[in-house]
């Protein structure tokens, strides 16, 4: 495996030609990729772990380092898959994550793990698709932590358009719910921003809405960080012309119901952020909903292939999808006795904590 600098002139083309071979989605385009290495500081930058075979590339990843001292007192050497490992700078949210490899080039957990460079305590990997490297064949050196495992719902559009009506493929709860709610509304119209500016003007509402809503719940909400808001406006401005990008917003007797971010690439649709209006009468009016039947549609009508909604176990995801995968957020650790320590004191803490709970007044 060769190790390449991000400012690595053949890192583009590396990564461009792994792309036009794997189709992945949006998240590990160079569309993507590239604004996001242009955005990190020079001292997060992740470094190309590249495969070759017969001495042409088969299969790479980005790998970021960083050393901590955690609970103050415990030195980890951290790599990390596509990330930074930096909290802040990985707000992002790459999700689906894993090596983007030419077809047919698969590794198991065990296998990459031999491929990549000794130098690291611990190697985190965010947001992996649950069957895309199995725990159970890693080695007796390393143990594998399931941080988070959570579903990652999606709507397969092809059923869509067999169906020729969406909402007819959600449960009786739900059609039900959307109906009550269009009737409530009244007459509606889908909005899709027309130009990199009209995007951005979409997009100004929507981080109003989002943050509004948060704000209500006593949090910020997901742009608040100044960093966060300027990665994305500098992507929505780059890459829309390109057709990669989609700001919707759906309207109704002059009002805003909510605005859509979606990311798309090769048939496959994100979900990436919202902003919906706050209505009174919130059980009967449900904007999430109307958004995502019409960007839903739309997404359909288009011929994409699948409406991904990323990855949380929030119920809208659930009731809207048809077809479920999940995500995991692993760490593989080397057996060291420094882990061992922390575990045992992890232990000792969850099991206090349950025997306070447990205690009268």
């Amino acid at each position: 495996m060769a190790i390449l600098d991000a400012h690595d002139r053949r890192v583009e083309e590396i990564w461009r030609t792994l792309e036009a071979a794997a189709h992945p989605i949006y998240f590990l385009t160079w569309s993507w990729t590239a604004r996001w290495l242009a955005a990190l500081p020079g001292d997060a930058l992740p470094k190309l772990a590249v495969v070759s075979e017969a001495g042409a590339p088969v299969a790479a990843c980005f790998l970021g380092r960083r050393k901590l001292l955690r609970h103050g007192v415990l030195p980890v050497r951290l790599a990390s898959l596509n990330t930074t490992g930096v909290l802040q700078l990985d707000e992002l949210c790459v999700e689906h994550n894993h090596l983007l490899a030419l077809p047919g080039h698969t590794w198991s957990l065990a296998a990459l793990i031999e491929l990549l460079p000794r130098d690291w305590d611990e190697l985190v990997l965010p947001a992996i698709d649950a069957a895309a490297f199995e725990p159970r064949t890693i080695g007796p050196d390393y143990q594998v932590l399931v941080d988070r495992d959570v579903a990652a719902p999606f709507v397969d559009l092809a059923r869509v358009r067999a169906a020729r009506d969406y909402v007819a493929l959600l449960s009786a709860n739900t059609r039900s719910q959307i109906r009550r709610a269009g009737r409530a509304i009244g007459p509606s119209t889908l909005e899709a921003a027309q130009s990199a500016a009209h995007a951005a003007e979409i997009y100004d509402e929507l981080v109003e809405l989002h943050t509004a809503s948060w704000r209500e719940r006593g949090k910020s909400g997901a742009f608040a960080d100044p960093w966060f808001d300027r990665f994305h406006r500098t992507l929505i401005a780059e890459r829309f012309a390109h057709g990669e990008i989609e700001l919707l917003r759906l309207r109704a007797g002059g009002q805003t119901i909510g605005c859509i971010y979606n990311l798309i690439a090769n048939g496959h649709v994100l979900f990436y952020q919202s902003g919906l209006a706050r209505f009174p009468d919130a059980g009967h009016i449900k904007p999430g909903y109307l958004c995502h039947a019409a960007a839903i549609e739309r997404a359909a009508a288009a011929g994409h292939a699948v409406y991904d909604f990323l990855g949380g176990d929030a119920r809208y995801k659930a009731s809207l999808a048809t077809d479920t995968a999940r995500l995991h957020w692993l760490r593989v650790q080397r057996r060291l006795t420094r882990f061992a320590l922390e575990d045992r004191v992890q232990r000792w803490k969850r099991a206090y904590t349950a025997w306070r709970a447990t205690r009268p007044g």
